[in-house]
């Protein structure tokens, strides 16, 4: 890839990144958001190397995170309750 369509390219993804966030906050969009989370799992791992069972996994362990207060606390605050 040359190195203009480089620089064109990062300002662009954040761009759609952007267009994305704006689009999750409609209450219904024409697309499936099943079907955009599976691509954007794709590029990601087309992007960063990383498997897309690695970025699903992790997908899994941060909202089991964010469910259970429990799994954020260390262990001297759980025993101290």
């Amino acid at each position: 890839m040359e190195n203009t369509e480089y620089k064109a390219a990062k300002p662009d993804i954040a761009n759609i990144i952007a267009w994305f966030e704006c689009e999750l906050q409609k209450e219904s969009n024409t697309g499936s958001p099943v079907d955009a989370r599976r691509e954007l799992i794709r590029a990601l791992a087309i992007f960063s190397g990383i498997s897309e069972k690695q970025i699903q996994e992790s997908l899994e362990d941060l909202t089991r995170a964010q469910n259970d207060p429990h799994i954020n606390e260390t262990e001297n605050e759980r025993t101290s309750k």
